[in-house]
């Protein structure tokens, strides 16, 4: 009896043993499929690279607005900007509530301004479509348009453009028009924020204006 129960024994450890193995490579491969179906992060570098030519600038500066970082951020601006000529504060009061916007505009832009205000002009969409932005193929064509990015009943992308005439670089943030009875895009509503970056000594940004078009 007491062989039977040892052969019982060990043939109910070799089952758990497997049993195990088999309970963890199917986790593993759960883990794995999970992983290869997982959204892609954006593939931005945290740290700044030196700069050569404006692509360098234009990967610091999309560094700089994702982690907030202010002190890189006033870098891109000539101080105190004339606010006539290059649109800042309409971008910042189109982006805060009515009853907190002063009834004139201030005459110029200042760093205590970004400071403040720099999630106004930055926007959540500005950043979002900012980082789907392929830098590569932007250098190379001169321009990169981004997948759209759906946005309640509207969606909105980035059109990229280095404009070789100027030395300028301009991002547009252009969002569709609303949705008909059937639920399909219609033209009516569509505009677009352009932000406008000249290209200093070949290779540095340095914010210019904002346009709004639509």
């Amino acid at each position: 009896m007491y062989t039977i129960n040892r052969k019982i024994i060990s043939s109910l450890i070799a089952a758990i043993v497997i049993l195990s193995a088999c309970t963890h490579d199917q986790a593993k491969s759960k883990k794995e499929v999970s992983k290869l179906n997982a959204p892609a992060s954006p593939a931005i570098n945290t740290t700044y690279g030196e700069v050569n030519t404006w692509l360098d600038d234009f990967k610091n500066f999309r560094t700089a607005v994702y982690q907030e970082d202010l002190v890189k951020m006033k870098s891109y601006f000539d101080f105190s900007a004339p606010a006539d000529t290059t649109q800042i504060w309409t971008a910042i009061y189109d982006n805060m509530n009515e009853n907190k916007r002063p009834e004139t505009y201030p005459s110029t832009f200042t760093e205590a301004d970004l400071e403040k205000y720099h999630r106004n002009i930055f926007t959540d969409d500005f950043t979002k479509s900012l980082l789907k932005v392929k830098s590569e193929v932007l250098y190379r064509k001169g321009e990169y348009t981004t997948p759209g990015i759906k946005q309640n009943d509207r969606t909105y992308h980035m059109l990229a453009q280095y404009d070789k005439a100027t030395t300028t670089l301009q991002l547009f943030v252009s969002y569709s028009g609303g949705v008909d009875e059937n639920g399909e895009e219609v033209s009516e509503g569509e505009y677009a924020i352009i932000y406008f970056f000249k290209i200093e000594n070949g290779k540095y940004l340095k914010f210019d204006k904002i346009l709004f078009a639509g």
